[in-house]
């Protein structure tokens, strides 16, 4: 139910965030026959296109997706700073010290756990690496996409606005042409022209943010503290030589790249932030604070996909079960649709569960001796892996704890960087 209603709350706060900036947009007034007033800034215009400055807003979305607490600091205090002392009072909500004030001492915090993190052994620092996705990245996101659609309907990003009226102009011609006799039909079509622009940066915002939280997610699975400061490192590095390179076709190119990278990978990075998600949850609320889980739920264990059962992906969300003694895998395609049920056709004989690092996990054994990670179950039944063990008629050892756990971490982190086995399903 976490993830559900985490989804819920992301999407009601996009739709409530546009109606409500939309709502407040005032209408461009008509102009007269000697009228010589500029138009609003989302009104219906003919702009001027320029690369460079279409450059400049893809990469400042495409920075502020990457990165969006550094961005909105950065970018923050350079425009209070840059601007005369007289008009700073007037700066919009998002430039204004009261905002990225705070914004920047939580990000010397993070830069301090980055940077004094590498001297603790990864079971340590793993726990603040969890608080710091579940809380920080995903906070600063829903702070992120406010300003975001703030700063589109106040005509900052001029140059996507006319790439978004040059698709108005192809779908919708006879609309455009009667719009500046009519002023009712006027104002439909600049409040088209905002929404399709507003979608537009928000879709790219939402693609790019998933595979940075991906990137996170990888950060918290990396067996080793030195292995997460250089992916940290890497990341900050690309944030900012997008920023740095903006304004400049190598910046248009290098944010055209992650932005393309980020529709490509969506499905696959998704899977992934919410894998990242869930275990943050369990991680912060059932290991750092010690809460009890309760006790175990007899319709199956929740657990993430380890490899492909038939068609079905690795890191999906779902229920391990022991029905007619056989393990039965069920899930729901975006969490929300219709239930499938796969018969793994696996004899939980052949199958071992192990306590892992993070969370437990079960692997299968091989006739050729291999081991095959089945599914990765959520750390909040860490405690009662005997019993876990029991329901699903499972074998469990303990023998090794720690060289296996580490060497099962090392594995299964190198095996996200590549094709996972597929496991033929009967039937």
């Amino acid at each position: 139910m976490q993830i559900k209603n985490l989804l819920l709350f992301f999407i009601i706060l996009v739709s409530s965030s546009s109606f409500a900036l939309a709502a407040d947009l005032e209408p461009a007034p008509t102009p007269g026959p000697t009228s010589s007033s500029a138009p609003s800034p989302m009104s219906y215009k003919r702009a001027t296109f320029n690369a460079e400055m279409l450059s400049q807003e893809v990469a400042q979305i495409t920075g502020l997706a990457l990165n969006p607490i550094l961005c909105m600091s950065a970018l923050g205090a350079y425009s209070y700073f840059s601007a005369p002392e007289q008009a700073r009072p007037t700066l919009p909500w998002h430039l204004s010290p009261e905002f990225w004030g705070p914004l920047t001492a939580v990000l010397g915090m993070i830069f301090l756990k980055d940077t004094f993190g590498v001297a603790f052994p990864k079971l340590l620092k793993s726990p603040l690496d969890a608080v710091e996705i579940l809380f920080e990245k995903n906070t600063s996101a829903l702070i992120a996409l406010p300003v975001l659609i703030t700063s589109v309907t106040q005509g900052e990003f001029q140059q996507l606005q006319q790439l978004s009226q040059q698709a108005c102009d192809a779908l919708f011609p006879v609309a455009i042409a009667a719009g500046s006799a009519d002023a009712a039909l006027n104002t439909g079509v600049d409040l088209l022209l905002m929404t399709v622009t507003s979608v537009s940066a928000t879709m790219i915002f939402i693609a790019v943010w998933v595979l940075s939280q991906a990137f996170n997610v990888l950060i918290l699975l990396c067996p080793f503290s030195i292995g997460d400061a250089l992916l940290a490192a890497a990341k900050n590095a690309l944030v900012l030589l997008i920023i740095g390179l903006s304004g400049t076709y190598m910046g248009a190119l290098l944010s055209g790249v992650v932005i393309a990278f980020a529709f490509y990978l969506f499905p696959k990075t998704l899977r992934l932030v919410v894998f990242g998600t869930v275990m943050s949850h369990d991680l912060v609320f059932y290991k750092l604070l010690r809460s009890r889980a309760g006790s175990l739920p007899s319709g199956g264990i929740r657990s993430f996909s380890s490899c492909y059962f038939a068609r079905t992906p690795p890191l999906t969300y779902g229920k391990l079960a022991l029905k007619d003694d056989l393990l039965v895998f069920s899930y729901r395609s975006c969490l929300f649709f219709s239930k499938k049920v796969i018969n793994t056709g696996i004899e939980p004989s052949s199958c071992e569960l192990i306590r892992g690092i993070i969370s437990p996990v079960i692997v299968l054994q091989q006739d050729d001796g291999d081991q095959v990670q089945l599914v990765r179950i959520r750390p909040k039944i860490y405690r009662d892996t005997q019993e876990v063990a029991d329901l699903l008629g499972v074998r469990w050892s303990d023998e090794a704890v720690l060289i296996k756990r580490f060497s099962g971490a090392v594995k299964w982190s190198m095996a996200l960087l590549r094709k996972a086995p597929r496991l033929d399903i009967p039937g």
